[in-house]
């Protein structure tokens, strides 16, 4: 084991490999903000572990990882990094859940989606998709306890109300927030987890039920796809139907999957 370096190449080729979650680990390597672990079995780089500022830990892994994954997991476990969201391989993210001794709010199964600008559905392409503003603050708050209660299993009542608004503010600042409607009364929402030269992941899609059923959505995610300057793409819960729809009518296509784990 030793320490993910600045623009590590064997780590950089195992994220590449790795599908969605991967595009994490790229986009950071650019830019050179990578902290985290490489792995290795016979000499050889078998899996990198990336821990991000917000928290989540993302897995990446070659095939030389197989019957070592309860030792990747080990090492991520004892690692003096903290984190609360895991996305990866499988065998290992399992691992990890069973070695970690917390309660679990997720644990399953994400589908993994992609699309060039030029996949996007062109009929549901908008030229009024903006960023945030002041005044959509609190329906941007309301977005994220409403999404973590429903796809995260966090009640709201154990979000810290100073966190959920810096973070808001934040992702205002950096750009990284489009939605549609009205300032104050917005519609649907989504967020760019990461940007980079491996391309854009989108996070935290969220339509609000009494505009469901208009295609607001999709339109939102085609038309941040239509702009892109390279390939956009996703995870979602294998189980979540709907967001699955809408992704696929934005023009997205399934491309793998991955586990994730969230810790109580």
């Amino acid at each position: 084991m030793r320490r993910l370096g600045r623009e590590d190449g064997a780590a950089a080729r195992l994220a590449s490999a790795a599908g969605a979650h991967g595009v994490y680990v790229q986009n950071a390597l650019a830019a050179g903000g990578a902290d985290g672990l490489v792995f290795e079995v016979d000499g050889a780089p078998a899996a990198a572990a990336w821990f991000g500022v917000r928290g989540n830990l993302v897995i990446v892994s070659g095939p030389g990882i197989a019957g070592h994954e309860a030792e990747v997991a080990a090492q991520v476990v004892r690692s003096r990094w903290s984190w609360r969201i895991a996305l990866g391989d499988a065998a290992v993210v399992d691992s990890i859940g069973e070695q970690v001794g917390r309660s679990k709010l997720a644990h399953r199964n994400q589908v993994y989606y992609v699309g060039d600008p030029g996949d996007a559905t062109a009929t549901l392409v908008r030229d009024d998709v903006r960023g945030p503003e002041r005044g959509d603050r609190a329906r941007l708050a309301r977005a994220t306890l409403a999404l973590n209660a429903s796809d995260l299993n966090i009640a709201p009542e154990r979000v810290d109300r100073r966190w959920l608004y810096n973070t808001i503010d934040e992702r205002t600042r950096e750009g990284s927030t489009r939605v549609l409607g009205p300032v104050g009364e917005l519609w649907t929402k989504l967020d760019f987890g990461s940007e980079g030269p491996a391309g854009v992941v989108v996070e935290g899609v969220f339509t609000f039920p009494d505009v469901r059923g208009r295609g607001l959505g999709a339109e939102l995610v085609a038309s941040c796809m239509a702009g892109a300057a390279g390939q956009t793409s996703l995870h979602v819960a294998e189980h979540n139907t709907a967001a699955r729809r809408c992704y696929e009518r934005a023009g997205m296509r399934e491309a793998g999957r991955c586990r994730l784990l969230l810790l109580g």
